[in-house]
């Protein structure tokens, strides 16, 4: 676990650190005030400790709102609060496998997703994405079957594909036929830019053989570590009393305001508006890397998310070219290593939430003349 380097944590976030949403346009005033209407109804039974499950006001809201925008099949008494999507694969590598399992991955794959289930024991078998999403004609052909398989289907990461409907449809039947877990990591579903995005896995899951993970770290802000999953009726009481072993429950005050942030209609007024703000983002984005970054990268504009990937088409390699950004105040998350055995397409990927058009201009300028450096002398 400790060799494994843990999960990657943003302590400060700088042109192009990925993942990382705006956070200085958030309604604070609006929180704080919703914050003190806890305090005051709740006085100081808010300071003792809460419910392992969560908060059942937010329970109720979390429910009521990937019903209706993720097409989730949610009730209240399935939903456990959590304080990240990290957790919720720790939980579910722990309390669904034994040491020793296989379980099939995206390759590439998220890295916390495998450093999660590699300190769990499991045999991560990587299984190849393409513009469709992860090829379940591998899952399906092969000869040793596993127990589970971990899924970024909305958005995938990093390459942001979508997983096509009847790939989704046939991991359904495959996980009913083997008695084997769908976990879904629907990490930055609510930011999609390009049509309208597929129901979740969990929705179309009527075997109820999938876990559905969720995170308001990417549609609120870092800081406020609530995540949550929802999990087939059989599981709700063994996660449950799993998680009291982690870390008993999460905040109750931070609960109980989110619950009114979302009960008053604010969270789907916020994610509206980013939503906007981010498509515009990453038009300039893609617009300045067309024009300053072509001679070293091509862009592969996503449908989705917040942070889109870049493949190298020049002689640098991955290390030399997030060397030289960091050099300059850049920070870029490398693609190779997110594949099997670093076996991918060399370039790195270009977080655009955080930052504004001005500031992803002068960082993109940056770059350009970093990376443009680093040939120069490379050539001589």
């Amino acid at each position: 676990m400790f060799r494994s380097g843990g999960a990657r944590e943003i302590l400060l976030s700088r042109p192009f650190t990925q993942g990382v949403p705006e956070t200085r346009t958030f309604p604070l005033p609006l929180w704080e005030r919703l914050e003190r209407q806890v305090l005051k109804e709740a006085g100081t039974q808010a300071l003792l400790h809460g419910d392992p499950q969560g908060a059942e006001p937010l329970r109720k809201a979390i429910a009521d709102y990937v019903n209706l925008e993720r097409g989730a099949r949610a009730t209240a008494d399935r939903v456990l609060v959590l304080t990240s999507s990290q957790q919720a694969m720790t939980l579910c590598a722990n309390m669904l496998l034994d040491p020793g399992d296989r379980i099939f991955i995206e390759d590439p794959v998220y890295y916390g997703a495998r450093r999660a289930f590699d300190a769990a024991g499991l045999e991560c078998v990587p299984v190849r994405v393409d513009r469709h999403g992860i090829v379940v004609e591998q899952i399906m052909e092969s000869p040793r079957k596993a127990k589970a398989v971990s899924l970024t289907p909305s958005h995938q990461f990093p390459t942001g594909a979508e997983l096509a409907l009847d790939r989704r449809l046939a991991l359904i039947e495959w996980a009913a036929r083997y008695q084997a877990w769908i976990i879904e990591d629907d990490y930055d579903s609510e930011f999609h830019y390009a049509g309208k995005p597929t129901a979740c896995v969990q929705g179309l899951d009527r075997h109820d053989r999938t876990i559905y993970i969720g995170t308001f770290t990417k549609s609120l802000f870092p800081s406020l570590r609530i995540g949550y999953v929802v999990l087939p009726p059989q599981l709700v009481k063994p996660m449950t009393v799993a998680r009291t072993l982690l870390d008993g429950h999460t905040a109750t005050i931070a609960q109980l305001t989110l619950a009114r942030f979302m009960e008053g209609g604010h969270f789907g007024a916020h994610v509206r508006a980013m939503r906007g703000v981010y498509a515009e983002r990453l038009e300039v984005l893609t617009g300045l890397v067309n024009e300053h970054l072509s001679p070293f990268v091509e862009s592969h504009v996503p449908i989705g998310g917040l942070q889109m990937p870049c493949v190298l088409t020049c002689d640098l390699s991955e290390r030399a070219a997030i060397d030289a950004a960091r050099r300059v105040g850049i920070d870029l998350l490398g693609l190779s290593a997110l594949h099997a055995a670093g076996s991918g397409k060399a370039g790195f990927l270009m977080g655009f939430a955080a930052y504004t058009p001005a500031e992803i201009e002068v960082a993109v300028k940056k770059l350009a003349s970093a990376l443009q450096s680093v040939a120069l002398q490379k050539r001589r």
